[in-house]
Parts: C-alpha cells; structure tokens; sequence
C-alpha cells in the first residue's frame, strides 16, 4: 500500500510554483522520509521533507489512506525567506487539494491542521518552516 507522504512527494514533483524554488539536491530535492539525505546540502538550495506523523486508517474502509504528515522546508543559515517562500508554495499546492490522481494513488483531501511554525536547527543553523496536514488518500 502506498504512503500519503509518498504520494505529497509525486504530486509536488509536478507542481512548477513549487519545483522552481528548489536547489539542485538529489530527488529533486523532494524528500519522503523521516531523515534528510546524509549527503543533502542546503548550500545547493531548499529542500522538502515529507514524513507521516501520526493519523489511523478507517477500519471499516481499509483502502482509505488516513495520515497526518509533517512537511518541512529547510534552507541554508539564515535563508528565512527563502524557506517562507518555498513552505507559502507548498501550502498553495495542498491546502484544499482534492480528487488529485498520480501514478501510485489518488490524494482525496489534504488540509492544514497545524502550522506554520519556524524553528533553527541548533547542530546546523539550518533554517526550517513546518506544517502538519491531514491527507487522505488511497492508493491505485
């Protein structure tokens, strides 16, 4: 079965508001996992990450894909605008999206539920915007 986080990543791919601020990181510097890359480097642009932080899957329905993703923006020190630029393009590409169908599954709904909130990471200086969305999907 495939993962809401995984479906964000493909349909965020697609989306040029979004892709166009992104540096030249690998995987289209679009991440679905609960670690960044060991080899990403911010000096090469922003980046996304994207991981499942919680949610439980309809009993009665067990097709239906029920996630709370967290998805966070990071950007090199001191590039807050520029990781408040990329997090306002992924919010406008998934604040109310509906009945969106990709390769893997279809994302039915996905809505902001907690966010934005900016943090620095304290090992890295890193700068990072974040959210958390509620995404309901069911796979191909």
């Amino acid at each position: 079965m495939v993962a809401a986080h995984v479906l964000l990543r493909e349909y965020l791919l697609s989306q040029l508001a979004v892709t166009s601020l992104l540096g030249t990181n690998l995987n289209g510097s679009i991440y679905a996992g609960s670690d960044l890359p060991e080899k990403f480097n911010p000096a090469l642009g922003p980046g996304i990450q994207i991981f499942r932080a919680g949610g439980l899957n309809n009993a009665e329905i067990p097709q239906l894909i029920h996630s709370r993703v967290q998805v966070r923006v990071w950007a090199d020190d001191e590039q807050y605008k520029i990781a408040s630029d990329l997090y306002s393009a992924v919010f406008d590409a998934l604040q109310g999206a509906t009945n969106l169908t990709l390769a893997d599954g279809t994302i039915l709904s996905a809505e902001e539920v907690t966010g934005p909130a900016e943090m620095t990471d304290p090992d890295t200086n890193w700068v990072s915007v974040y959210g958390f969305f509620a995404v309901m999907a069911r796979p191909n």
